[in-house]
C-alpha cells in the first residue's frame, strides 16, 4: 500500500511539473532562441564572453514573466534559461493588462520593445513580449519573416542594455542639458527636420553616397570621404544655435542604432544564425527605410566592418569607453 501510495505522490508531481513546462512552451522556446541568438553574436562575432547584468520583462497575452523582484514580488517560481554569465531566477504572474517595470513606472502591455536604465546602482532593463503577442497584433516582415524579425528585434533592443555603462551614461547627461521640444531619443532629429525639404535633400544624398560606398565587395574610399564630408555639411548647416547641441547627440545615437542594426543583421545571414542571404536580410532589416538613424548608422558599421573585423572594436560598443561610429572610421581609415 505504501509503494501504491509513494508511486501515486510521484506521478502527481510528475504532472505538475509536465504541466508547468507545457504551459511555459512558448516562454521557454523564446527565450532559448533569443539567448542563443544574442550568445552567437556576442561570443563567437564580437569574442566577448561576458555581460553586464540585466532584468528581463518578457509577457504574453496572460502573463509576465521576470527576473525583476519589482515587477513580480510575488509570483510562481518557475525554469529558465540563463545568459552567458548570467544567473537568472525566474517567477511568472497574470498581469492584467499592465506592468510593473524595474524602475517603479507602470506601463500598458502592448507591441514594445526597449532597455532601459534602472534607478541609481542597479541593472537596466529590458522589455518585451512574447511571440503570439506579435502575432496577434499583426506584425510581420515579408523579408525576414515573423519569427526572424522578433529575433532580430531583441538583438537590436537587447544590445542597448549593455550600452548603459557609456552611451547610456552620456546620454542621460545630454537628456538633462538639452531641451529641443520634441521627445528625448534616437528619433528626435528625424523628429525635428523631417518637414524641412532642404535638410530631407542633404540627409538623403548623405545615405545615398555612404551606402553607394559598400555597394562592391571592395570599399569605394572615394565614396566614403563624400559621405563623411556630407555628414559635416548637414551638422555643420543645422546643428547651430538652439540646435547647437544636437551634433553629439546625433553622433551617439546614430552609434547605438547602427550597432543594433549591424548586429541584427549579422544574426541574420550568419550560417548558425538565421543563414539568410544578404541582400534579403539587408532589406528586412532596413525596413523600408523609415528610421533615419537605424538607416544611417546601419551603413556607418556596415562601412567600418569593411576597414576592421568587429572583434577588434566591438568592446569598445559595450563597454566604458565612449567611441561614435564615425571616430572608428576615421581613425581605421589611416
Amino acid at each position: 500500500m505504501k509503494r501504491i501510495v509513494l508511486f501515486l505522490l510521484l506521478f502527481t508531481i510528475s504532472l505538475k511539473a509536465f504541466g508547468q513546462q507545457n504551459n511555459n512552451r512558448e516562454f521557454n522556446t523564446a527565450v532559448n532562441q533569443w539567448f542563443s541568438a544574442w550568445s552567437l553574436l556576442y561570443k563567437d562575432i564580437y569574442k566577448i564572453d561576458k555581460i553586464h547584468p540585466v532584468q528581463f520583462v518578457f509577457f504574453d497575452e496572460t502573463y509576465v514573466y521576470s527576473t525583476s523582484s519589482v515587477t513580480i514580488p510575488k509570483g510562481e517560481s518557475i525554469k529558465g534559461y540563463n545568459l552567458l554569465n548570467l544567473k537568472l531566477n525566474w517567477k511568472k504572474k497574470p498581469h492584467h493588462n499592465s506592468l510593473t517595470l524595474p524602475n517603479k513606472k507602470t506601463i500598458p502591455v502592448g507591441v514594445i520593445s526597449f532597455a532601459s536604465e534602472a534607478p541609481l546602482g542597479q541593472k537596466s532593463f529590458f522589455v518585451m513580449p512574447l511571440p503570439s503577442f506579435w502575432k496577434k497584433a499583426g506584425v510581420e516582415s515579408k523579408e525576414l519573416g515573423l519569427d526572424n524579425l522578433i529575433t532580430g528585434v531583441f538583438i537590436h533592443e537587447f544590445s542597448h542594455t549593455q550600452q548603459m555603462q557609456n552611451f547610456g551614461k552620456i546620454i542621460t547627461q545630454l537628456e538633462k542639458q538639452n531641451n529641443f521640444g520634441v521627445p528625448f531619443n534616437d528619433d528626435m532629429v528625424q523628429a525635428i527636420f523631417s518637414e524641412n525639404k532642404d535638410y530631407l535633400d542633404l540627409y538623403q544624398s548623405e545615405i545615398n553616397t555612404l551606402y553607394n560606398s559598400i555597394r562592391d565587395k571592395e570599399l569605394n574610399t572615394e565614396q566614403l570621404i563624400k559621405g563623411l564630408a556630407l555628414i559635416n555639411d548637414r551638422q555643420t548647416k543645422y546643428f547651430k544655435d538652439q540646435y547647437q547641441g544636437l551634433k553629439e547627440i546625433d553622433d551617439i545615437f546614430l552609434t547605438m542604432e547602427g550597432m543594433g542594426q549591424y548586429s541584427m543583421y549579422l544574426w541574420l545571414i550568419h550560417p548558425k544564425g538565421a543563414k539568410m542571404d544578404k541582400n534579403i536580410a539587408l532589406d528586412g532589416v532596413r525596413r523600408n527605410k523609415k528610421w533615419w538613424s537605424q538607416e544611417e548608422g546601419l551603413a556607418l558599421f556596415l562601412i567600418l566592418e569593411r576597414l576592421k573585423a568587429s572583434k577588434t572594436w566591438a568592446k569598445d560598443m559595450f563597454g566604458s569607453k565612449i567611441i561614435t561610429a564615425i571616430e572608428l572610421i576615421k581613425a581605421n581609415m589611416k
